[in-house]
């Protein structure tokens, strides 16, 4: 089962403040959708419901949390072992967890991949990503053009790969 993480981090490793994005940049959104388009995406209450439009198209939407709820368009699990459990149903998928912190630190050892978009900037974060350590992590691609570099929040995408 493939499990990845996918996530827009500032210097800092912070990825959110007040449950927004740190920042609107359109070329991560779009590698965002391109990314996932035709997946399955895992995701905690608060990062669902900060979405725009819910649930994601075009991709299985699923939401890890404690509450006893039902959302449209979104399977519902209230632990990491059900989880689990859950994906093996969709070992046939990429799996990309989306987020919020809580779920990304849980996920981390579960996960093979990590795709980063590194924006070369700070800013006020609230929540953080888990620290990606050099002995658990090989970069293994860095991809970047003008629109990335020369942007107001320059930034790169990147791939690791579990060693």
């Amino acid at each position: 089962m493939n499990i990845n993480m996918i996530v827009a981090l500032d210097k800092n490793n912070g990825i959110g403040k007040n449950n927004n994005l740190l920042t609107h940049i359109p070329e991560d959104l779009k590698y965002f959708k391109k990314i996932t388009h035709g997946h399955v995406v895992v995701m905690g209450y608060n990062t669902y419901m900060s979405l725009p439009n819910r649930p994601l198209s075009n991709r299985i939407n699923i939401v890890l949390t404690r509450k006893d709820i039902k959302l449209d368009g979104a399977i519902i699990v209230n632990n990491i072992d059900t989880l689990l459990k859950t994906l093996e149903d969709y070992k046939d998928k990429e799996i990309y967890i989306c987020g919020g912190a809580s779920i990304y630190k849980q996920m981390m050892p579960y996960s093979n991949k990590l795709f980063i978009t590194h924006i070369f900037d700070e800013f006020s974060a609230d929540t953080f990503f888990p620290e990606i350590k050099k002995e658990k992590w090989n970069l293994s691609s860095i991809t970047g053009d003008f629109e990335n570099i020369y942007n107001k929040h320059p930034h790169i995408f990147t791939i690791y790969t579990r060693k």
